[in-house]
């Protein structure tokens, strides 16, 4: 099979490349940032930079392809940057999709469409309240792309399946916020928490096994889907990190309705992936022990990383 990953530059994309790629798949890796030379000289991988601006690009890319999963976004609070840049290379790839007649169009959304949890847990009927997000722009932007995907589905027949996710991580895992903690507890600081707030993590083997659950199967098509693997409060995030740096620092629980720290540390994402169970099959790969694990180890890195450059 001929998957063409855009913005496969990313972390996320170059997991899902090096998955792939082993599967035997014929991977093309469309950035406009280069990717790791380990990457260039993997089997199977091939690599092609440029702009999803550009139509004409966008156009040669996706022909000879069968499968196209659109990682790439600016990630820009900038309504402008998002509509002339991040909206226009995605209606050049559904145009360009839709005219080849490709097998499947992938899209990863976000979590962030839903714009503020009010019913727990969160399924695809959650009203989108975009206005109510810590990043009003982004989640606009995000659902207009939906929208577009559902547009293309129902008018150019176009194979199109929406996945929304809260935070992917595999052997690492980043994030500002979570750098904060890290910091806060290797100099032993009172570590404040919203208690029960938190999100649904997922890994980047099940994120692939959804992506390959869907393109095998017709009734995905025109379908959105939340996935996830395991639900995890700041509060168990901020114990872990305590205990990986063998910090002194102590957990502070504030109530929601007092929090005056960063708001995405009062949200609750709990996720249910249990349409994309009934649908297509989605289950989590791993124990949850062994997701606990694996969510230590990528906290491990994460650890190091920061410690490394704060000397």
């Amino acid at each position: 099979m001929r998957i063409l990953i855009v913005g496969g530059s990313g972390d996320v994309g170059k997991h899902l490349a090096e998955d792939f790629s082993i599967q035997g798949q014929d991977v093309t890796i469309l950035d406009r940032a280069e990717i790791a030379t380990e990457m260039k000289e993997r089997p199977r991988v091939r690599f092609l930079k440029g702009d999803i601006t550009d139509k004409t690009f966008v156009t040669e890319a996706v022909r000879n392809q069968e499968v196209v999963l659109h990682l790439a976004w600016s990630f820009s609070d900038n309504a402008q940057t998002i509509f002339e840049e991040d909206i226009k290379g995605h209606l050049h790839l559904l145009e360009a999709a839709s005219a080849k007649g490709i097998r499947r169009f992938i899209y990863a959304s976000t979590a962030t469409v839903y714009g503020k949890a009010v019913v727990h847990p969160v399924t695809e009927d959650h009203p989108c309240l975009l206005m109510e997000s810590r990043k009003p722009s982004y989640a606009l932007g995000k659902y207009a792309a939906e929208e577009l995907c559902r547009l293309y589905h129902r008018e150019r027949n176009l194979p199109a399946t929406i996945f929304r996710f809260w935070w992917a991580f595999g052997e690492k895992i980043g994030g500002r916020h979570l750098r904060d903690l890290i910091k806060k507890a290797m100099n032993h600081q009172t570590i404040e928490m919203v208690q029960g707030a938190g999100g649904a993590f997922l890994t980047m083997s099940d994120l692939g096994r959804a992506i390959g659950f869907a393109i095998g199967n017709p009734a995905a098509s025109g379908q959105v889907y939340n996935v996830g693997s395991l639900f995890l409060t700041w509060e168990e995030i901020g114990a872990r990190i305590i205990d990986l740096t063998r910090s002194t620092s102590s957990i502070h629980l504030i109530p929601s309705d007092q929090w005056k720290g960063p708001a995405f540390l009062n949200e609750v994402w709990d996720l249910s992936w249990e349409k994309a169970k009934r649908e297509i099959g989605f289950d989590p790969l791993e124990s949850p022990e062994q997701m606990q694990l694996l969510f230590s180890q990528a906290l491990r890195d994460c650890i190091a990383q920061v410690k490394k450059e704060e000397k």
